[in-house]
């Protein structure tokens, strides 16, 4: 496999900092994966050449411990431990953290305790398997249909109308705000 670039092991770092959230216990290292994933996405040097040099503890939020996992990743596309948090918890479960107030302790109560293991199976007919977070045509005719669930987000406008609430007023305009 070739190695991945920054981008590639940003997304991964992230979903390393998810499923360690969803673990429960310390958030701190979560929170470190993730910032450390925001600085990955932001470099301006290729990754490839800060690895070769051995210079990713300039990056900031990196230090020894990530460094370790971000040449992992990069090299190799893995790491033994994101494999591990993989067979531990199901990628449907990552998708409810894209639920406006489930936090990460909620959506691992779901998990654990109802066995809930991915928005398409508790609420079936929306297709929230075909998309991730942004609607398609489907789902669109699945919200006409069956009208909106928990998992929507209510200011979202065909939801709104599938609810029978009113729009939303539109955002002020920056001379609109301005003035006020």
């Amino acid at each position: 496999m070739p190695s991945l670039d920054a981008r590639g092991v940003a997304g991964l770092l992230r979903e390393y900092a998810q499923r360690t959230a969803l673990r429960g216990g310390n958030p701190y290292p979560s929170k470190a994966y993730s910032r450390a994933a925001d600085s990955l996405a932001a470099l301006a040097v290729p990754l490839d050449v800060l690895v070769a040099e051995d210079r990713l503890t300039e990056i900031p939020g990196v230090g020894d411990a990530i460094a370790d996992i971000v040449t992992k990743l990069h090299k190799t596309g893995s790491h033994p431990s994101l494999e591990k948090l993989r067979k531990e918890i199901p990628a449907g479960v990552l998708e409810m953290l894209a639920v406006p107030g489930l936090r990460p302790e909620k959506v691992l109560r779901l998990y654990q305790g109802l066995g809930i293991a991915s928005l398409d199976v508790r609420h079936p007919g929306y297709g929230f398997a075909d998309h991730k977070g942004y609607p398609v045509p489907a789902h669109y005719e699945a919200l006409a249909r069956l009208g909106a669930c928990a998992a929507h987000r209510r200011s979202f406008g065909p939801v709104r109308k599938a609810l029978g609430l009113p729009p939303l007023p539109p955002w002020p305009s920056a001379s609109e705000r301005d003035a006020g």
